[in-house]
């Protein structure tokens, strides 16, 4: 099962639920992304459970955006400024 938690920067209120990373329910392997263009998070899809990064993480809004793969802890996709992990808000499957 995954697992979402509330992000929100200190700085520029940004805020996004997303993973924080990889993440696993019982079917699907997630991922969160910072699109540079869109400066936002996302959790993408990139691969079955048994088969995890088997797709390229792409952006949801367009798929020739630039993205990176984001860990909980690095910078706001607006601001730069450390964006720390919040409560647990939504498990999924």
């Amino acid at each position: 099962m995954g697992t979402r938690y509330s992000f929100t920067c200190s700085r520029c209120t940004y805020s996004a639920v997303v993973s924080g990373g990889p993440d696993a329910g019982m079917l699907a392997s997630t991922r969160t992304i910072c699109c540079a263009d869109c400066r936002a998070l996302y959790d993408v899809f990139v691969g079955h459970f048994s088969e995890p990064d088997k797709e390229p993480p792409r952006c949801p809004k367009r798929a020739n955006h630039r993205v990176t793969r984001w860990h909980s802890g690095d910078p706001c996709p607006r601001c730069d400024e450390p964006l720390p992990q919040g409560e647990g808000v939504l498990g999924w499957d």
